[in-house]
C-alpha cells in the first residue's frame, strides 16, 4: 500500500514513478521454457538485464510496483541471458544444469 507521502512525491515502492519509466523496456523474446520454446514478454532493466515478465495483465500504478521489485533485484529467478538473437534461457536454472 503506498502511503500518502508516496502518493504526494510520486513514488512507487520507494522509486520514482519516472525513475521507473525510464530504466526498463519492454520487449518480446523467444524464452527456452520447460514446456518448449514460447514468444513471452520480456523487460530490459538498465541496458543490460534481461528479465521475463509474467505479468502481462496488469496495469497502471500495481505494474509500476512490480517493475520496482524488478530495479531493486527481487526478481532474479526470473532472469533471463540470450544466447542466440531473440533466443532466452533462463541463467538459474542453466547454471544448475551445467
Amino acid at each position: 500500500m503506498r502511503s500518502p507521502v508516496d502518493v504526494l512525491f510520486g513514488r512507487v515502492g520507494g522509486l520514482k514513478k519516472s525513475e521507473i519509466a525510464r530504466r526498463n523496456v519492454p520487449c518480446y523474446k523467444h524464452v527456452i521454457e520447460k514446456d518448449g520454446e514460447k514468444l513471452s514478454l520480456c523487460i530490459l532493466i538498465d541496458s543490460g538485464k534481461l528479465y521475463r515478465f509474467p505479468y502481462e495483465g496488469i496495469k497502471g500504478i500495481e505494474s509500476l510496483g512490480i517493475k520496482a521489485r524488478y530495479l531493486r533485484g527481487e526478481m532474479e529467478h526470473l532472469r533471463l541471458r540470450e544466447f542466440q538473437p531473440g533466443l532466452c534461457r533462463y541463467v538459474e536454472r542453466a547454471e544448475k544444469a551445467g
